[in-house]
């Protein structure tokens, strides 16, 4: 019979004995296939419904009739020296988590599956590491055209028709576990497990999909531990030179008085403001206790009040930290609580993109104790400076509106401004420099709309989309107190990277630059 048949692998190193969550209490079935022993694990449990309850009270209903029996059932099979655990119904949790091999599904879904008839896939973005989407097609066709943005984007699983020369059709996908619908019976399953462990450990992936390890969320617990105890080691040897804290979400610096690092305060006192984020000072000012460990970290609190100096938001320290960490030849990014693991010549392109990029020479003034918008008014003369923050655009056809930039110089930069955060508050800088750019060259009432708020000032834009080479640049300029170079997290600077060449195609100049406290 055909039937979708789910498989996990078991990490290397455990026993049979090791892998079975005991709590569960399953029944275990010796199974002989052509004279090798297996094991099969039943489970049956009885229920009923939550939704019986609003029947139950009534004298004419008798409970027993919402009682049903379920039952799942696991079956555990040796194939190249690994285990395979074979899950039926909802039996993955006769399994102990910790023996999951992450990443086995997937990886086995892009050796088995058709490169030229994925059916679906599920993705991540790096800018919002929460927003997950599923993109489905109504023709089988190829991983282009779903707009799949291999530099900051993720890929969480893929669902494909398997490359086969018959006429049985197949379809996999997987990420941590591996869906195979296909021909089943108990004689093939010891084939089946042979056939997936094999792909697993085939590189052939890397043909179609060369990118697909560059960029690889970390799930597998040993790892995360070794890596959370990476940054413990530093912390307790107030090492924090390769160790930070940003806000890790966008702020409306316009309503905004500071972050506060602890409530507590002298009688008669209020908190102590800071207008950025700095590990340093956090760590002297709540007396934070060392030794510390991952659990404190993530009680400890981070707080930010607005122009009224009321608390509107709060974050586990935890979450704040970034952190690039090398571990055993590999290059690890801690970004908004989330562990990556990134390919080498990956990071070292990144990197490489960063830092040849042109840094601009106009010259900020120091921004001291100001907020955003606060800067942004008072440097902004008219002259050197035109203020458009705040101005807004209305595209046509859009319902929405957006900020041009935050600046106009005499020189003909677009300047876009924001204060140093994680990779999500910067990424939405990079954003919107791209959008307005965009909308200049193909919509005509953007320009006017520009120039409508340059009236009071010497500045104007005079710009012809029809023009090469472009005589307009855009400048990324970041606020931030750290003393030396423009500093960005990793994952920063992979957006920065698809931003700027999106910009550079369209044929703008793209600067960064620092503004100093």
């Amino acid at each position: 019979m055909k039937l979708k048949v789910v498989a996990y692998l078991i990490k290397e190193g455990y026993k049979e004995t090791d892998i079975i969550n005991r709590d569960k209490k399953a029944k275990r079935i010796d199974v002989d296939i052509n004279g090798k022993r297996n094991s099969l694990y039943i489970k049956s449990a009885r229920s009923k419904p939550k939704w019986s309850g609003i029947f139950t009270t009534h004298p004419n209903v008798d409970e027993s009739i919402f009682f049903s029996e379920s039952v799942c059932g696991m079956f555990i099979v040796e194939a190249h020296g690994r285990l395979i655990a074979f899950t039926f119904g909802h039996a993955k949790s006769l399994l102990l988590p910790v023996v999951i091999q992450r990443g086995f599904g997937l990886r086995v879904s892009l050796n088995l599956g058709d490169s030229e008839q994925i059916k679906s896939i599920d993705k991540a973005t790096l800018n919002k590491v929460a927003l997950k989407t599923r993109s489905q097609t109504s023709k089988n066709t190829n991983v282009s055209d779903f707009d799949f943005e291999f530099d900051h984007e993720i890929l969480k699983s893929i669902s494909a028709v398997v490359e086969a020369d018959h006429d049985e059709l197949e379809i996999v996908s997987g990420s941590d576990s591996v869906s195979l619908y296909t021909k089943v019976s108990l004689e093939e399953l010891p084939q089946i497990a042979t056939r997936i462990m094999s792909a697993y450990m085939s590189d052939k992936y890397l043909l179609n999909y060369p990118w697909i390890d560059f960029i690889q969320p970390v799930t597998d617990p040993d790892t995360i531990f070794n890596l959370n105890d990476n940054i413990i080691h530093r912390l307790n040897s107030q090492n924090y030179e390769s160790i930070w804290i940003a806000c890790p979400e966008i702020m409306d610096y316009d309503d905004f008085s500071g972050f506060v690092y602890t409530k507590r305060t002298k009688q008669g006192c209020s908190v102590c403001m800071h207008p950025e984020l700095d590990l340093k000072s956090y760590v002297k000012e709540t007396k934070f206790k060392l030794p510390t460990n991952v659990e404190i970290l993530k009680r400890k609190q981070v707080y930010a009040y607005n122009s009224d100096e009321v608390e509107v938001k709060a974050w586990s320290l935890f979450r704040c930290f970034n952190v690039e960490v090398e571990l055993d030849g590999d290059i690890f990014v801690l970004n908004d609580s989330q562990w990556y693991r990134l390919e080498k010549k990956f990071s070292d392109s990144v990197n490489e993109f960063f830092k040849r990029l042109p840094r601009s020479t106009i010259d900020f003034p120091p921004y001291g104790a100001l907020t955003e918008g606060e800067y942004l008014r008072k440097i902004a003369d008219g002259e050197n400076f035109a203020l458009l923050d705040q101005k807004w655009i209305y595209p046509q056809g859009t319902g929405t509106r957006i900020e041009f930039c935050d600046l106009l110089s005499q020189c003909d930069a677009f300047i876009h401004v924001k204060k140093y955060g994680a990779s999500s508050v910067l990424s939405h800088l990079f954003s919107q420099a791209t959008v307005a750019t965009e909308l200049l060259l193909n919509d005509n009432t953007v320009l006017s709309q520009v120039n409508s708020y340059l009236d009071d000032t010497y500045l104007s834009v005079v710009f012809d989309k029809n023009k090469s080479p472009r005589t307009h640049r855009v400048v990324l300029a970041i606020m931030h107190n750290k003393q030396g170079e423009v500093h960005l997290p990793f994952f920063s600077k992979v957006n920065l990277r698809h931003h700027s060449r999106r910009l550079q195609n369209m044929g703008f100049t793209v600067e960064i630059t620092k503004i100093n406290a």
